[in-house]
Parts: C-alpha cells; structure tokens; sequence
C-alpha cells in the first residue's frame, strides 16, 4: 500500500461518504492513491480486494452502489481468477 491513509469525511459526495464510512468501520483501509482514493480489504495477507475510489464520480449513487457491492465480493475464493498475485482485484 502506497500513499497516505485518508478519512471517509474526506470523499466530497454524500452517497459515496456513507459507503466509505461504512466499510472503513468494518476494518477496509482507505488511501490517497489514483484519482482519490482506493479501499484495501481488511482479509489477513496484505488484502485480497483494492477498489478504487472515484473523486468527482458523474453518478455518485451509482459510484457508491458500485464500491459496496465490489466490498461485498470480499473476500475472493482463492482460485478466483480477479484475485492478483500481488494482492489486488484485477478487473
């Protein structure tokens, strides 16, 4: 994991600031990286998902709909094929 660690309260969308509350109280860890952000999943092992987070999404409903049911994914089975070697979602 690169860059820093960031607040929810940070994201400027309403809709996506209640999803990142969400999960980072459920243990994801939520970075300065990308164009925002990006979530890793709190799995043992460095993570198995990453999810990037959109900072002006044209849709912020739809951005935070699509970063809780990517949340949900986790964790992937280990023969997933979206599961990288390194640790993140390839998709």
């Amino acid at each position: 994991m690169v860059g820093r660690d960031m607040s929810p309260a940070d994201h400027q969308d309403k809709e996506v600031r209640a999803v990142l509350k969400r999960l980072v109280a459920a243990g994801w860890t939520l970075r300065k990286e990308g164009h925002w952000g990006r979530l890793y999943c709190p799995c043992a092992g460095g993570g198995c998902s990453t999810i990037p987070v959109p900072g002006t999404a044209k849709d912020p409903g739809r951005a935070a709909r699509r970063i809780g049911q990517r949340a949900n994914l986790c964790p992937l089975p280990e023969g997933d094929p979206r599961r990288a070697l390194s640790g993140g979602v390839v998709v």
